[in-house]
């Protein structure tokens, strides 16, 4: 369970998000895909490179900021994102490598509003949304 205190923050980075999402998630795959190339091949490079993967990422995180404190609402976009995660062979360990690369992009995007409480909500944040995939895509491969 997340804090008032984080969920208050993350949803007041919405706006941001909001403006600035596909921003922050074309750094990121810029970042994960300098750092760890060996991801590249679970990516759809046709769709990194015609912007519809940072887009739809973009609208799943603005999603997540403003539905943070109802994650029920969520739950058909967690199910389409696990199956296609099951599809590619995503894997529980590559989490934080993802987290890792999105937080460091917000940062970069965020510049001076990237607060230590806005990135330790964040990283609050993802670390909860993490284990709600890998729990979902757990189930899916072991159906």
């Amino acid at each position: 369970m997340l804090s008032q205190q984080t969920i208050d923050t993350v949803k007041s980075t919405a706006p941001f998000l909001k403006k600035h999402g596909k921003e922050i998630t074309s750094r990121m795959y810029e970042i994960m895909f300098t750092n760890y190339p060996e991801v590249r091949k679970q990516f759809d490079m046709s769709a990194q490179a015609n912007g519809s993967q940072p887009a739809k990422l973009a609208t799943a995180v603005y999603s997540y900021a403003t539905q943070i404190d109802n994650l029920s609402a969520l739950k058909p976009m967690v199910e389409q994102i696990a199956h296609r995660h099951v599809q590619t062979d995503v894997l529980p360990n590559q989490y934080p490598v993802v987290g890792k690369c999105l937080l460091q992009a917000m940062k970069d995007v965020l510049g001076e509003a990237a607060t230590d409480e806005v990135m330790g909500a964040w990283t609050e944040a993802y670390g909860l949304l993490s284990e709600v995939f890998i729990q979902r895509e757990n189930q899916i491969y072991n159906q």
